[in-house]
């Protein structure tokens, strides 16, 4: 055999292991792919596991209050004249006041806030800033033949403002049967920001960073430009 042949043959045997190479990576990706998958699943049906005796097949029956004309059109009103002061970008402090029934009527009747619809009435505010809703939340489905399940029951918020950063998050939940959520299961909905997805509204966003102090009231809540006095040291 000549010197070329050999060559020729060795080349041959070269190309010959490239294919099953690449077959033999394309498996183990295939293989790493299908545990991350079936990791998901598992790690979901479990987690779900743990969740059922705090949720419902169905929905409940979220009350709506609609409100008159009159007062829809005042509570727009104050927030129209609220959004075009802070717009302004004028020194003045100013103040926008909202009550329980305020945020349930924009709730009945704002597109803006109708992910909110039938999911959520707030029913009391405290002067200690302890917000509390009637809630239905659809929760996520970890398998697509899973039967939706929902959150009913009575979530507990807290609203917190410092100097431009504003957050809502949940600090409770107590289920329509009464029970009260474990600590483990809450610790992840006490780290999320419950306001995050209309941060992506730039307007939105942008005037929650000009908001510097809130005022709790009984069933009434006032957001402020105006930054809130620092005790002496």
């Amino acid at each position: 055999m000549s010197t070329e042949e050999i060559i020729i043959k060795d080349n041959e045997r070269k190309g010959s292991n490239s294919p099953k190479l690449g077959c033999a990576i394309l498996c183990l990706l295939l293989a790493f792919m299908t545990g991350i998958v079936i990791q998901i699943i598992v790690s979901g049906a479990r987690h779900l596991e743990e969740l059922i005796p705090y949720s419902d097949s169905e929905p409940l029956d979220i009350p709506e209050e609609q409100g008159t004309e009159i007062e829809l059109n005042g509570i727009r009103s104050k927030i129209k004249t609220f959004d075009q002061r802070i717009s302004s970008n004028s020194s003045e402090p100013t103040e926008l006041s909202l009550s329980v029934k305020d945020i349930n009527i924009l709730i009945a009747n704002d597109n803006y806030l109708s992910d909110l619809r039938n999911e959520y009435f707030f029913q009391r505010i405290k002067s200690d800033g302890t917000i509390i809703a009637l809630c239905s939340r659809k929760m996520r489905k970890f398998l697509p033949w899973q039967k939706r399940k929902y959150w009913n029951g009575e979530m507990t918020l807290k609203l917190e403002v410092l100097n431009g950063a504003v957050f809502l998050r949940v600090s409770n939940f107590k289920s329509g049967n009464s029970l009260s959520m474990p600590e483990n299961l809450l610790q992840k909905w006490r780290t999320q920001d419950q306001l995050k997805m209309y941060k992506n509204d730039e307007h939105f966003a942008d005037s929650l960073k000009k908001i510097n102090s809130v005022i709790f009231a009984e069933n009434s809540i006032t957001l402020s430009t105006e930054k809130p006095i620092q005790p002496d040291k």
